[in-house]
């Protein structure tokens, strides 16, 4: 009789003792213990979410931001790193878009400024041009290339270069479904002394990126050799001296050109009476690469000039290979996350149960 009042005693003693756990009035020390346990397991939860998991949760949003980043800045506007100008020559500031993922309308415009000053070197918009707030250096030495605008070509030409019009220039173009911007440098070249100015002036060498339209620089002295109707320019491969492209009697005379050119040339017909007989070379490829003869004819003079094409290859973005892994990465990061919280949990639990 005395055991079971013992045992029952003692289960009473237990029951208490349990009972008091979650009463106000504990010792301090029974108050300690259960604060302790608390503070554990609060711990633990917040390790879920601060230990590898946040790791990779973290390194997956700033994949994402990056991406993000990169696709903003996506290559709508392509111009050269820099650009070589004779001095007293015309000089052609290389700037083209693309026009088929932005598309083209009216309200399309292109402006070039000087990128240290911001100042409006020149600008264009509803269709036609806005020079109200140009540099006073620049009126009258600066045209867009109108024809050529809705091809994506928004390059500037700049007439007699002067030593002041060496800088960093950049080309802005908005359209409807994208905007974008490039920079390039101007360097200005003293022109090399002579008693008599070069009929015919070309750059020795320019680099062109594969896939993308390409101009090759030709100018000649229009006001010495004069110009009519019997103007003859005509862009030749020197290796094998076939045809690239030829004009003359005011047209285009493409029965003779090389293959691999056709509807890929033209010539700047509006420029032509200005001296300019620069061609635009598009989707450059590889076998673009090697020397051209820039010849031209008129009434009273001729001459040529000789320069090499270098095709670099573009920069390939290959963003459907991000697009693929980044739905990939969010899900392993997600399971992860989940193992990672589920595991700790298990040892939160089973730490608190023990405890």
């Amino acid at each position: 009789m005395q055991k079971i009042q013992r045992e029952r005693a003692k289960r009473m003693d237990s029951a208490g003792e349990e009972a008091s756990l979650n009463s106000p009035e504990l010792p301090w020390n029974q108050l300690y213990l259960k604060r302790r346990t608390e503070s554990r397991i609060q711990l633990r939860r917040r390790v879920c979410f601060t230990g590898p998991a946040a790791a990779a949760v973290t390194g997956v949003f700033a994949i994402l931001i990056l991406a993000a980043g990169r696709v903003s800045g996506s290559e709508f506007v392509t111009v050269p790193s820099s650009v070589k100008c004779t001095e007293g020559q015309d000089c052609i500031l290389s700037c083209t878009f693309n026009h088929t993922g932005g598309g083209w309308d009216e309200k399309t415009g292109v402006t070039w400024r000087r990128a240290e000053t911001h100042d409006i070197v020149h600008s264009y918009y509803d269709n036609r041009d806005q020079l109200a707030h140009q540099l006073p250096q620049y009126v009258s030495r600066t045209s867009l290339l109108d024809s050529e605008l809705q091809r994506g070509n928004a390059s500037l030409l700049l007439r007699r270069v002067r030593e002041e019009d060496s800088g960093k220039y950049k080309c802005s173009v908005y359209a409807p479904r994208l905007h974008g911007t490039g920079l390039t440098e101007v360097v200005v070249v003293p022109a090399e002394p002579t008693t008599a100015p070069a009929h015919v002036t070309v750059l020795s060498s320019v680099k062109c990126t594969e896939g993308q339209d390409c101009i090759l620089s030709c100018t000649f002295n229009h006001t010495a050799g004069g110009w009519d109707e019997k103007t003859d320019v005509t862009w030749r491969r020197v290796e094998t001296h076939r045809i690239v492209h030829s004009y003359h009697d005011n047209r285009d005379e493409l029965a003779h050109q090389l293959p691999q050119y056709v509807s890929r040339t033209s010539l700047f017909d509006s420029e032509l009476q200005r001296g300019n007989a620069s061609l635009l070379l598009r989707r450059v490829r590889e076998g673009d690469t090697g020397e051209y003869e820039c010849f031209v004819s008129t009434p009273r003079l001729n001459g040529s000039g000789l320069t090499e094409v270098v095709v670099v290859p573009a920069q390939r973005h290959h963003w459907w290979v991000l697009g693929a892994v980044l739905p990939l990465l969010c899900v392993v990061a997600g399971l992860c996350v989940g193992l990672c919280c589920c595991k700790q949990h298990a040892v939160c639990c089973w730490k608190s149960n023990r405890a």
